[in-house]
């Protein structure tokens, strides 16, 4: 057993994750848990699986964390708990039993976790009368991002991958320490983000969120947009059209904005911008880790409604926007700026999450989780049919779009709370992203 530690400082983006979880239940939505599914062909080598998770450090490491504030006003931080709940629960169900967006059975979309109480991260194997199976792995966003989740099915599943992260490359190194220098060095980057994000927060913005009545609760709903391998390669053909070869998800995240400008139309909008922020992995390029944590900072992108009918100038308004925040290393002082809030009481700090933006945080949020599984056919022995990610949306902005790819297969997901999209607009906004992809009208 490696030499762990024991406690360790909150990533930048953990308090952030932790602050939307505990927004996202005060309004009856989900927690801030998200999902990744396998589905898979019979071959499952179980008793492996059920001893890979068993003897795995690193499972055993993140199902002991918890966040703790020793006190008041001091940052909180993840430490190690003594507690014997299960990592790893399976399920024996007869076949087609699956229900809702991505086939998961109620005993696994029902499946909450909290970072303070008790394990952040589960484990699901569901075994169906054919031999197939499904392997669901469900975290608390608090305790990482997906690309820490994929991290652990390649520690889960080392061979015929590329290597699996050891427990050597957990968390982050500042996260267990930091000079006094680079403390003070990182003050003064905060200060360059805090005037970034009030420029570009300025009204007018468009949002989807009505008022919330007093003691106004919500619903989320989910839709997965798969597309076929013909698709997906027409979708990268068009992409590159669009000098977006590199940043495919530029491409991606201007067909989204194009689908909303149609609802944001209907609704009368003329002059609100969309506000987008979208996650940038911090991570060095190609490593193994860190697995543990939200290793991520933030580009905001703003996009004026005279531009947001036209694919070609939001693609070209994103990657200028981009060049210059990283230019300014904008993702580094806003993880520097993050840091500041989290020695605030919890509830403080969710009354201001959506500062300065005037509490509207954004139009949407969007990530693209790029190549999931890259390399990996099948998973301890059972061939992987599809990857699917499963993530809530938070209210504000209301509504959230995902890309991910496996093998040659793009998929996009619409996560979005009743109240701030109704069922229309939300078709709507599906057959915008799709014309705007694949060179379709808008029916």
């Amino acid at each position: 057993m490696p030499n762990l530690p024991r406690q360790i400082r909150l990533a930048a983006g953990d308090y952030f994750m932790h602050g939307q979880d505990r927004r996202m239940r005060r309004l009856g939505l989900p927690g801030n848990v998200c999902r990744v599914s396998l589905s898979l062909d019979p071959g499952l080598n179980v008793p492996l699986l059920r001893e890979r998770i068993q003897q795995s450090p690193i499972l055993d490491w993140m199902a002991h964390a918890r966040v703790v504030r020793t006190f008041p006003l001091l940052p909180p931080r993840w430490r190690i708990v003594e507690d014997s709940s299960p990592v790893l629960h399976e399920h024996h169900l007869p076949s087609g039993a699956g229900a809702g967006v991505g086939g998961l059975p109620p005993v696994v979309a029902q499946r909450d976790l909290h970072p303070g109480q008790g394990p952040a991260i589960a484990v699901d194997l569901v075994h169906y009368p054919d031999e197939s199976r499904q392997l669901v792995l469900t975290w608390s966003h608090t305790l990482m991002d997906a690309r820490g989740a994929e991290f652990v099915l390649r520690h889960l599943n080392p061979v015929g991958a590329k290597p699996g992260p050891t427990a050597e490359n957990l968390v982050n190194p500042t996260q267990l320490k930091r000079s006094l220098a680079e403390r003070w060095r990182r003050l003064k980057m905060a200060r360059s983000s805090l005037k970034w994000l009030r420029e570009s927060g300025r009204e007018p913005l468009f949002t989807l969120m009505p008022a919330l009545q007093p003691g106004g609760r919500c619903s989320s709903h989910l839709r997965l947009m798969p597309f076929t391998q013909e698709e997906t390669a027409a979708i990268d053909a068009r992409s590159q059209s669009f000098n977006a070869g590199f940043q495919r998800s530029h491409f991606y995240l201007a067909a989204a904005l194009r689908g909303l400008h149609a609802v944001a139309a209907l609704r009368g909008n003329r002059d609100g911008a969309y506000l987008v922020p979208v996650p940038h992995d911090m991570r060095r390029r190609g490593g193994n880790g860190p697995i543990f944590s939200n290793q991520l900072s933030i580009l905001f992108y703003r996009i004026e409604p005279r531009l947001a009918g036209s694919l070609s100038q939001i693609v070209a308004e994103l990657n200028r926007q981009m060049m210059d925040q990283i230019r300014a290393q904008f993702p580094d002082s806003c993880m520097a700026a993050l840091d500041l809030f989290k020695p605030l009481p919890l509830d403080y700090y969710v009354r201001h999450l959506g500062q300065p933006s005037g509490g509207k945080f954004a139009s949407l949020c969007f990530s693209d989780s790029g190549e999931t599984c890259q390399g990996m056919a099948d998973f301890v022995g059972g061939p992987i049919q599809r990857v699917t990610h499963l993530v809530p949306t938070w209210r504000p902005p209301g509504l959230t779009v995902l890309f991910w790819r496996y093998g040659q297969q793009l998929s996009s997901l619409l996560s979005w709370v009743d109240d701030c999209l109704s069922p229309s607009e939300a078709d709507l906004l599906e057959r915008g992203l799709r014309a705007g992809l694949l060179e379709e009208a808008i029916s």
